[in-house]
């Protein structure tokens, strides 16, 4: 079975991408907020191409910065910052430390493909947004560090969290007044998902047939167990793959869905 997982770009992301996109285009502060699992923190890394960036950024000395990077450093014009769960006090210098290893990379990386030297003294040069995510642990003077950071750099800003967070934010009037946009990110509609899970089906190396009474129902049964919520339809597949190998089974059957959900310690009722 294919054990690559590739991101779904869904309606909602596209969505929030206009969103992010409207954020740097105004330069404002936006707000993005909605239930656990519903892909907040997987967009925003897709958006930002984090995974792959957060590799190259990750050196321990400068000369180790052309072994680590490609062509894509140069495109890299965001920062994604999860809030620490304890002790933010350094969070300002952590997240202009994200901002100088970006921009380090890039000018090594030019150095040794073209020649170029660059030289880069501020460490929001090039950086057109800056994400933090979990938003919700931060404390009123964390949340004063941010806007520090907007009001000083040239630079727009979303902030990620759950229900709730737009009116908590409401009560800092000027951190509120700087928001531009709101942006709720919804749960997968029926189509969506019931797309999704024909490509998970593929992804497992399974055929599926929508005439087969018996995937119908193993489709239905999905739906309504996760109700939408991509966390929990990707939880719920990685146990049904579990039990397929262990069972040598080729078919997700009504059966084969009772018993992941039956397998997962928290999430589904």
């Amino acid at each position: 079975m294919n054990k690559e997982q590739k991101f779904i770009e869904t309606k909602e992301y596209k969505r929030f991408t206009e969103f992010c996109d409207a954020c740097i285009k105004y330069k404002y502060i936006g707000i993005c907020y909605g239930v656990p699992g519903v892909g907040k923190t997987l967009s925003s890394r897709y958006y930002t191409n984090w995974d792959n960036i957060e590799k190259q950024i990750a050196y321990k000395k400068a000369d180790e910065i052309p072994l680590k990077t490609d062509g894509a450093i140069l495109e890299a014009n965001t920062i994604f910052y999860t809030a620490p769960a304890v002790r933010s006090t350094k969070m300002t210098d952590n997240i202009n430390t994200l901002g100088f290893r970006i921009n380090m990379s890039k000018a090594m990386y030019k150095l040794h493909t073209t020649g170029e030297e660059e030289y880069y003294s501020d460490s929001y040069k090039d950086i057109d947004l800056i994400i933090v995510d979990e938003i919700d642990r931060l404390k009123l003077q964390s949340l004063e560090q941010l806007r520090d950071i907007y009001d000083q750099n040239n630079v727009a800003m979303i902030l990620i969290g759950m229900p709730g967070i737009e009116k908590r934010l409401a009560r800092y009037p000027q951190l509120y007044s700087r928001i531009g946009f709101a942006h709720e990110f919804d749960k997968l509609s029926k189509d969506e998902a019931h797309h999704i899970l024909e490509y998970k089906w593929e992804e497992l190396g399974l055929s599926i047939k929508l005439e087969d009474f018996s995937d119908y129902e193993a489709i239905s049964n999905i739906i309504k167990i996760t109700g939408g919520n991509f966390r929990l339809i990707q939880r719920l597949f990685t146990q049904i793959e579990r039990i397929l190998e262990i069972n040598k089974l080729t078919t997700i059957t009504t059966d084969v869905v009772e018993a992941a959900r039956d397998s997962l310690v928290i999430g589904i009722k």
